[in-house]
């Protein structure tokens, strides 16, 4: 036996759990076949499923020993084994004694290793004295001599006896007693005579086996034949891709020389026009000098001396200004000589014919209804490099679930990908099909998720730096006045900061205390049009109004429950057009409105509002309240007519609405502060989607508070247990490709 040939034999009496070879190998019901061990190991309570097939097996009661025996596969093991032993590959030991003197024989008959003493008894016991034994050094030096173990009688587990009889009922040897007993009536018969019968069956059934191997084995001597002239192909590739690539470097060179000697024409033209304004200036300078020294010497010169040149200089100075004032004394600044690269992708040169193709499809997260989407497509050959479509073409279709079909533009990026170019038009669950030369690429139909609020889930910074080595500590109430100037109260530090666009701190004001200027536990903020703040001053129950420098103006309010009084106000909203302030009251479970300038009390809001957090007014003229006590919002009219409520049912539901704003498409976005999230809503309070979750990390949010929306579109969010203001990016992109 070969190398390769024991290497193949250990491999098939391998168990394929233990990768060992097989000790004691026991059938499943499905013929797949593995070590005793390993089935015990497997078993759970009485049940086995096989790893190759998965099917499910049941132990008999006896356990996994009294599963069928494989005795081809252990005939097949102790035939490798003694194999093994007899050239020598594994240590050999007499299997007659348990002294350790070297063996010397081996009977073939009773295919046992002696040592010089068994040996000698095995020749004098008259069971043995005809048998034909070997001696191992004469064994081992014949390669060719048939070594076989000898056949191990099966023994029936039940009566410890021989199994001598083959029940062709139960397709299952058995010994003498299990005919009587468990097999009465079937059909039986002694194992002789059966193997007789079976014999030839079985090798009718096996006799396509030599076919198959003669067969399987022209084919691996063709599949090798062919790897190697593919191989050889590929020598033969590389060799002209380095042929034309090297061409290609030459032109390139080539390209670079001339590219260099514009670059050297280009500089020298300039200089000659450099050079001929600097002789002129040089000229006029040389003019200017004897001037100079004409001017010196009159300021030295006599009444008489200076009265006679008088002429000559004022003439000459005449004539210099005239030059003067034509010469150029601004450098010319011919064009600057400087190279200006390729923006296009470098081309590729060439493509590798009958590679297999493969395609890498990045799907965004979800698309926007009514916004440019983009979806990139990559081709990459056998060895995962990026290469072009080698024939055919690409084509991309949307479709949604009622078979309407959105026009999708396919862009080749010349680097071995292509753009699928689409806008959505509505919300709903797409399919994108992408085909190349007719077929379906693998995945394809792709979903896509058309979400209906343009809300990405990138952040563009995290606010929580304010300088002078302090830190937010809760922030709550945010707001937007005019030219971007934004605002934000911190409730455990009592103050207010102010933001310029660029999002740097402007100044800070407030500090603890009940007098005018000072804060307890501050809550929601608001500009008016003239960039006047309002601040919900919670647990002194009150409004203070300031100008931009954090300057008192103003107090709205007093601690009660009457009208004009205010109990724990947490919002605060200033309507510009009908000229009111609207603040909501917690602990007094209503609205109250107030006029904006000198503050005198208009009316209140009350029913159906448990504990009103936030207010604000929509685009639309309507006035929206966030209930953290009934987990939803009201709308009502600006003078307080209930319209209808959203946000407890379905997808939209709300536990702890704290804030809410509406940005400029009427979008409504609130705050939940229980979920850790940003829930939005269309103008009638159909919900749209979330974002945001719980969390530390950037886009996750811990208890947020406030909320407010920049002129551009961008989400200022004021995340409170984690000290910070968040800001989302939106999609902006206009539908066009």
């Amino acid at each position: 036996m070969t190398a390769k040939e024991v290497k193949r034999a250990t491999d098939n009496l391998s168990c394929p759990v233990c990768f060992q070879v097989f000790k004691n190998p026991k059938y499943l019901p499905c013929y797949h076949s593995y070590c005793e061990g390993c089935l015990e190991k497997m078993q759970v309570q009485s049940k086995i499923t096989c790893p190759e097939c998965r099917q499910e097996a049941t132990i008999p009661t006896g356990g996994v020993k009294d599963l069928q025996n494989n005795f081809l596969i252990s005939r097949l093991v102790d035939e490798l084994v003694l194999k093994h032993k007899v050239e020598g590959e594994d240590e050999v030991q007499c299997e007659l004694c348990d002294e350790d003197d070297p063996v010397v024989t081996f009977c073939p008959d009773c295919s046992m290793f002696l040592c010089h003493v068994c040996n000698e008894a095995h020749k004098r016991d008259k069971r043995s004295r005809g048998h034909c034994i070997v001696l191992l050094t004469e064994l081992r030096s014949k390669k060719d001599v048939p070594v076989q173990p000898k056949p191990k009688a099966p023994m029936c587990k039940k009566h410890e006896i021989e199994l001598s009889f083959y029940c062709e009922t139960c397709a299952e040897l058995v010994c003498m007693y299990c005919t009587v007993k468990d097999h009465a009536g079937h059909e039986h018969d002694s194992v002789k005579l059966m193997a007789s019968k079976h014999r030839d069956e079985l090798k009718k059934v096996t006799a396509p086996v030599d076919e198959m191997m003669k067969s399987l084995s022209k084919a691996h001597d063709n599949i090798e034949k062919i790897q190697m002239e593919i191989k050889k192909q590929g020598d033969i590739t590389a060799k002209k891709i380095d042929a034309h690539y090297d061409e290609l470097v030459k032109k390139l060179l080539e390209q670079k020389e001339q590219m260099k000697e514009r670059a050297y024409d280009a500089a020298s033209h300039g200089t000659k026009v450099m050079m001929a304004q600097l002789e002129e200036v040089e000229h006029v300078q040389a003019e200017v000098s004897n001037m100079k020294d004409l001017k010196d010497a009159v300021e030295n010169s006599s009444d008489q001396e200076l009265l006679s040149a008088k002429k000559q200089v004022v003439d000459q100075m005449h004539q210099l200004f005239t030059i003067y004032q034509k010469v150029n004394i601004k450098p010319l600044q011919p064009p600057a000589v400087e190279y200006a690269p390729s923006n296009k992708p470098f081309p590729q040169f060439g493509v590798v014919l009958n590679a297999p193709l493969t395609f890498e499809v990045q799907l965004p997260k979800y698309a926007v209804a009514d916004k440019l989407t983009e979806v990139k497509i990559i081709t990459k050959d056998s060895n995962g490099h990026c290469c072009s479509v080698r024939s055919g073409k690409m084509s991309i279709q949307l479709e949604s679930s009622n078979g309407d079909v959105t026009v999708v533009q396919v862009r080749d990026n010349n680097d071995g990908s292509h753009a699928a170019l689409f806008v959505a038009p509505r919300v709903a669950e797409m399919k994108l099909l992408v085909n190349v030369n007719g077929k379906h690429i693998e995945g394809s139909p792709f979903l896509i998720s058309v979400r209906g609020y343009p809300v990405s889930d990138e952040i563009s910074k995290v606010v929580d730096d304010i300088g002078n080595d302090d830190n937010m500590g809760e922030p709550w109430g945010i707001a937007f006045g005019n030219n971007g100037i934004w605002a934000v109260t911190d409730t455990t530090n009592h103050c207010v900061y102010v933001f310029n666009q660029q999002d740097k701190l402007m100044r800070k004001f407030g500090v603890g205390g009940t007098r005018n200027s000072q804060f307890n536990r501050p809550y929601k903020i608001d500009f008016d049009d003239g960039n006047h703040l309002y601040v919900a001053d919670h647990n002194n129950h009150r409004i203070q109004k300031f100008d931009i420098s954090g300057n008192y103006l103003m107090t709205i309010g007093s601690k009660g429950s009457r009208d004009g009084q205010l109990s724990g106000p947490v919002g605060v909203t200033v309507h510009n057009d009908s000229l009111r302030v609207y603040v909501s009251e917690a602990n007094n479970k209503r609205i109250s409105v107030f006029e904006m300038f000198n503050g005198q009390f208009c009316f209140t809001i009350t029913k159906p509002l448990n504990k009103p957090y936030d207010v604000v007014v929509s685009k639309t003229g309507q006035l929206l309240v966030a209930d953290y006590g009934n987990y939803c919002i009201y709308t009502f009219t600006l003078e307080g007519h209930f319209i209808n409520k959203f946000g407890t049912e379905g997808n939209g539901q709300l536990r702890e609405p704290c804030s809410l704003t509406v940005d400029r498409n009427n979008y409504i976005l609130v705050t939940d502060t229980a979920h850790h999230r940003i829930t939005v809503f269309d103008s009638d309070g159909n919900y749209m989607h979330c974002f945001g979750s719980e969390g530390i990390a950037s886009g996750q949010l811990n208890r947020p508070r406030g909320i407010a929306v920049r002129f551009d579109g961008r989400i200022y969010v004021s995340d409170s247990w984690n000290r910070r203001v968040q800001i989302y990016f939106v999609f902006t992109s206009s539908p066009q490709f």
